[in-house]
């Protein structure tokens, strides 16, 4: 796995490459989790995405959640990797209304998954 961290004045820039699995869960939720802490924006992007499981994407349900809490904004890129594609629609994990935490009802697997 590899992990980039751009940081700039305005925004959080996550960039993922490699496997984003549980053999990793745990450096990933501190990377997510420590980058959203400071700021309050977070762009995660995965153009060079090569395994996706189930527990990343827990991981970033939890992270929109807190960003939601916190009053935070959480975009994914629109470049999306077959992987990743194929890990939310094979977990179920598309849906067709938001977040119920949301009051824009925003959720990140609403669109652009399949």
């Amino acid at each position: 796995m590899s992990i980039k961290l751009n940081k700039s004045v305005k925004n959080n820039t996550v960039r993922f490459a490699g496997n984003l699995t549980i053999e990793n869960a745990a450096e990933l939720n501190t990377l997510l989790m420590e980058s959203l802490n400071r700021m309050d924006y977070l762009h995660l992007a995965f153009a060079n995405v090569t395994e996706v499981d189930i527990s990343f994407l827990q991981l970033l349900c939890s992270l929109h959640r807190t960003a939601i809490k916190e009053k935070k904004n959480l975009v994914l890129d629109d470049q999306r990797p077959e992987p990743l594609r194929q890990a939310v629609l094979a977990a179920g994990f598309v849906r067709q209304e938001g977040c119920v935490l949301s009051v824009q009802q925003t959720c990140i697997w609403k669109e652009g998954w399949r």
